[in-house]
């Protein structure tokens, strides 16, 4: 293991037959860093870049030439090019203004403004109020046109009111229209007369249309989702071009795919007809590689914390299986497309803290990313962030930073949080330890959020932490949730980049399908599985996927007549058999599961047919080595540091680049990696695993 002087990495070597073995990289750009890593079937290399927020292409192809250049290859050789981003969530939540019209039908203008009547998150919060809709009033258009939920036409469009409303848009400067018809999942044509009027009488005009997107019900989610599309379309297609060009201008003309929301990935180019679908693409990937580490590992139940610079992402895995969810939102917008479920928090290593009201002390959302950064980047931050209190109490090495790739400056650190501790008449000490107790509790929350609120108990689960401050703050949230194991990748701070290696191209389709769950709709389904599975192969043929590698699971929306949410079922070839009579067992089960009660004699609606293709694509990018004899390992050094409770103790500070298999760690102690640093406080103890994953239990267990 060694370390370049403007980077930090990690190699695993490994044995490779092949002469001229894949060379894959993957790249995760994060609000402070960018992740990379690089394969090549005799080693694995991590490394992490400053990200560049003003063009962040720059960071990335900067990453990329570098990584190479560390691997002893050209950037020519790289063969499969992985990505994830937040960029096109950024879109969404920084947005200021609209650039995008909708059209929809007579009398359903407004459905974004209204929205849903229990829309409040908290109903005591007397200063709440709803986010502005993605499209302004003034450019939601009405047509006059009705198709009813069965898909007949009950009135024709009026091509009229189509050509008005693109005037309107040409004259406004609008050149981005969404377009969401009422039950035009059921029968698209309307929406594609419009699609077809556009493309000939006003070709400027790039077209949205819901039946594209998304051919579910529920009328408001549905134009959510379509605005979403049409509003991050044009932009993402630019940055992915750009991106393209870029690497093609280093020599590399390589396969390029992106995360989707869904923990799959898909090629740029098929990507880009559907982005909705990447607005969770940038926290997708880690959650996808703690999941296979976990299975490596043995361990199928787990809770994935994933705390960078800027936000913090928590996410449950129960028996090895990825959480799935068909609603999610981005900036406060629904989105009905298929999506890892999470929880994101705005608390990172960048968060800044902030006094309101000259008394209460408070920790993000506002992050100080990576420029200016925290006030020990020594790059202009003047406030104190979680960074700059870790540092203050001995957990941050300044001389040891990113393997020494970056200097920190403690005096710039003190100095920020001695401008707090005097608002607060409080010592420094006190307002960092402030600082980190504000954070952890507000991860603790988004923990519980995700496990005790849905009736799990966070007891029975793994911690994986992760990033590149997840590690500093693992063993005070095990503690707050009485949680007593805790999982350490072999290179915490670029999991989220291994994890786009990890997955396979995917692609989810759904089609609403109002109907009971009987024999007779065996007979009718039929029709629909088909459609789906034309669908299905078309998306993994144009990723380059052959329909003989295909792998196609269907599965069902299923819920008890009089129902709003509903549970979703596989679909199995014995059903379509039997007539769903043991899909209906398993139904009352499920549900009894999920919500304590069954309801036998109710009757049982399908509401949903889905469908979800698989490419395999993926690789391991981690090794085994063999176990060592079981002996302690051997500190670096000792530092003094402070506790939870303000004393400041001894710390033995240990080198994970020195650490051999079936070593053990006894607290208190710091692990310091080339990308990130492990906190353990006293009652924990560790041992590194053949994985060269660091496991640490609590002396209680």
């Amino acid at each position: 293991m060694t370390s370049g002087p403007q980077s930090s990495e990690m190699e695993m070597h490994h044995d490779s037959s092949d002469s001229r073995p894949t060379v894959s990289v993957a790249v995760d750009t994060g609000g402070t860093h960018t992740d990379v890593v690089l394969i090549d079937g005799t080693q694995t290399i991590t490394m992490k870049v400053p990200t560049t927020p003003s063009d962040i292409s720059t960071g990335i192809i900067d990453g990329v030439k570098r990584i190479a250049a560390r691997a002893g290859i050209p950037v020519s050789r790289i063969d499969r090019f992985f990505y994830g981003s937040t960029f096109a969530t950024n879109l969404i939540v920084e947005g200021t203004e609209a650039h995008i019209g909708l059209i929809t039908t007579k009398g359903f203008r407004d459905v974004l403004q209204i929205a849903r009547a229990s829309r409040k998150p908290d109903v005591y919060d007397i200063h709440w109020r709803p986010n502005p809709p993605l499209v302004p009033r003034h450019l939601r258009l009405e047509v006059s046109e009705r198709t009813l939920h069965t898909g007949e036409i009950l009135s024709e469009l009026n091509d009229d009111d189509v050509h008005a409303a693109f005037r309107f848009f040409r004259e406004e400067g609008i050149n981005a229209v969404a377009v969401c018809l009422l039950h035009a999942y059921a029968n698209p044509a309307h929406e594609q007369r419009i699609k077809a009027i556009a493309a000939a009488d006003y070709p400027e005009m790039e077209v949205s249309i819901s039946s594209d997107v998304v051919r579910e019900f529920r009328e408001y989610e549905r134009t959510s989702t379509t605005c979403v599309s049409a509003f991050i379309k044009k932009p993402i297609e630019k940055h992915l071009e750009r991106l393209t060009e870029a690497l093609k201008a280093e020599g590399a003309n390589c396969i390029r795919y992106i995360m989707r929301a869904n923990g799959g990935v898909s090629t740029f180019e098929r990507s880009v007809s559907h982005p909705a679908a990447l607005t969770h693409s940038g926290v997708m990937g880690g959650i996808v590689g703690a999941t296979a580490l976990g299975r490596r590992c043995g361990i199928k139940n787990l809770i994935t914390f994933d705390m960078g610079g800027t936000s913090t992402d928590i996410s449950l895995i129960t028996d090895g299986e990825l959480p799935l969810t068909s609603r999610s939102t981005v900036g406060g917008n629904p989105v009905l497309i298929p999506a890892l479920d999470m929880v994101t928090i705005g608390a990172g290593g960048g968060s800044l803290g902030w006094i309101e009201g000259g008394t209460a002390m408070r920790v993000g959302p506002r992050s100080a990313g990576s420029v200016p950064g925290p006030a020990c980047y020594g790059q202009g931050g003047e406030s104190p962030t979680v960074t700059d209190a870790n540092l203050v109490c001995g957990r941050l090495n300044s001389e040891y930073f990113l393997a020494g790739a970056r200097e920190l400056h403690p005096q710039l650190s003190e100095q920020a949080l001695d401008k707090m501790a005097q608002q607060l008449n409080i010592t420094r000490t006190q307002a960092a330890l402030g600082m980190l107790a504000i954070a952890e509790a507000h991860m603790a929350d988004a923990v519980r959020l995700v496990s005790i609120e849905r009736g799990v108990d966070p007891r029975d689960y793994t911690l994986v932490a992760f990033g590149g401050a997840g590690g500093l703050h693992a063993a005070s949230l095990a503690e707050a949730l009485n949680i007593r194991s805790i999982l350490v990748p072999p290179a915490p701070g670029n999991l989220s980049a291994s994890g786009l290696l990890c997955a396979d191209v995917r692609h989810d389709f759904a089609q609403s399908m109002v109907s009971a769950l009987n024999a007779e709709l065996a007979n009718s389904i039929g029709a629909v599985l088909e459609d789906l599975r034309a669908q299905a192969y078309a998306a993994l043929e144009g990723d380059g996927i052959a329909a003989a590698d295909a792998i196609i699971k269907f599965s069902l929306d299923l819920r008890y007549v009089g129902q709003n949410y509903e549970l979703n079922l596989d679909l199995e070839a014995r059903d379509l058999d039997d007539g769903f009579v043991q899909m209906a067992e398993r139904f009352h089960v499920a549900h009894e599961r999920v919500y304590g009660y069954r309801l036998n004699a109710r009757a049982i609606q399908l509401v949903n047919v889905r469908i979800t293709a698989f490419g395999p694509i993926a690789v391991d990018p981690w090794t085994t080595e063999s176990l060592e004899a079981a002996t302690p390992a051997q500190p670096v050094g000792e530092r003094q540091v402070v506790i939870n409770t303000g004393d400041t103790i001894p710390f033995s500070v240990y080198r994970f680049t020195d650490m051999k298999p079936g070593q053990t760690i006894a607290a208190p102690a710091i692990i310091e990696y080339p990308g990130s640093t492990v906190f353990m406080p006293p009652g924990w103890s560790g041992q590194l695993d053949t994985n060269l994953c660091i496991r640490m239990q609590h002396a209680g267990n």
